[in-house]
């Protein structure tokens, strides 16, 4: 059973995690306060839910570069609309079209016209961060609706609603790629593209719809974001697109397509804010946070790399003596 389990990387990125807790809680025992690991949890939705969506891009094969971008747009849409006075669903519904609308374009471009994902992405990128600065003319969004706001401080068993929130839409996205054929399309398509057509999938609509489900859920981190931070700056979302890839790897997901899941993408992104907090609480300088996050991604995957090498050696060694005990019974009856 241990052996199962280890062999899936985001449980041991999520062993990892644990056992880090602990030695800090040790060091310093306000880290494992209820409160203090509420607010990880708190912190890392945004990530979460970028990485989530970057997730199904992933397993096609592909990269999204501007789900940050789309992020700032998304939260831009809602500030706007609620500043100019409309109701509170309408700018929500407001913001997640904007997701859904530069996910499509991404989608349209990569997956209809066959334009490469990074050069597409790269691209839109900059257009969604021009657009931003064209609503806003350049400047903060600030004074959002107090109503708004309080909408990140609804709990729910000493979890923000907006976590439960989020593991549901994990847990729902992880039962439709396990579960339903159309989810599976996306492991398909990353596993074996020319397999997957000849098997008779819609490759392409495939991966426009990757591209949508990245928008919308980098549109949903802009919900979050606007209702956590209460203002929108112009570099809102910026970097995250690299944190949301790095989570995502972390949690399993392979940059080759084909291989990973929501869980991975959830593990990881708690992941990589709990190596912040864990920083803040140690007094470690600010600078050194993607130094210190890039070494430890880089030795949890060269671990995973290990554990699998390791596995697949045990198992093609009980192949051969399967084999050789076979070809025994088979000299025996004769």
């Amino acid at each position: 059973m241990f052996s199962v389990l280890i062999r899936k990387r985001a449980f041991l990125v999520f062993l990892i995690q644990i056992v880090l807790i602990i030695v800090v809680g040790i060091i310093n025992p306000l880290f494992i306060r209820v409160s203090t690991l509420s607010g990880i949890i708190d912190s890392s939705l945004i990530i979460v839910l970028i990485a989530l969506g970057e997730m199904f891009v992933l397993l096609t094969g592909g990269i999204d570069v501007s789900v940050g971008a789309i992020t700032g747009l998304s939260a831009v849409a809602v500030g706007l609309s609620l500043n100019a006075g409309i109701s509170i669903p309408v700018s929500m519904i407001l913001g997640l079209l904007a997701g859904f609308a530069a996910g499509a374009v991404n989608g349209i471009g990569v997956g209809l016209i066959g334009v490469p994902p990074i050069i597409m992405t790269l691209g839109t990128m900059g257009v969604f961060r021009g657009t931003m600065y064209i609503l806003t003319g350049g400047s903060w969004i600030d004074h959002v609706v107090t109503s708004y706001k309080r909408i990140a401080g609804i709990d729910l068993f000493g979890i923000s609603a907006l976590a439960w929130i989020v593991l549901l839409l994990g847990i729902i996205s992880a039962l439709i790629i396990q579960k339903t054929r159309a989810g599976r399309i996306f492991h398909y398509v990353g596993d074996n593209r020319e397999g997957a057509f000849f098997m008779g999938i819609h490759v392409k609509a495939g991966v426009f719809w990757a591209h949508v489900f990245a928008g919308l859920f980098a549109g949903l981190a802009g919900l979050v974001f606007v209702s956590q931070i209460g203002f929108i700056p112009m570099q809102t979302g910026s970097g995250q697109e690299m944190r949301a890839v790095a989570a995502c790897v972390l949690g399993g997901v392979s940059l080759s397509g084909g291989v990973g899941g929501p869980m991975g993408a959830l593990v990881g992104g708690l992941f990589l804010t709990t190596i912040d907090s864990i920083l803040v609480f140690l007094k470690v300088p600010a600078f050194w946070n993607d130094a210190i996050a890039g070494a430890i991604l880089l030795s949890v995957v060269l671990l995973d790399f290990r554990f699998r090498k390791a596995f697949e050696a045990q198992l093609k060694s009980r192949r051969a003596q399967l084999v050789l005990e076979e070809s025994a019974l088979e000299e025996g009856a004769v």
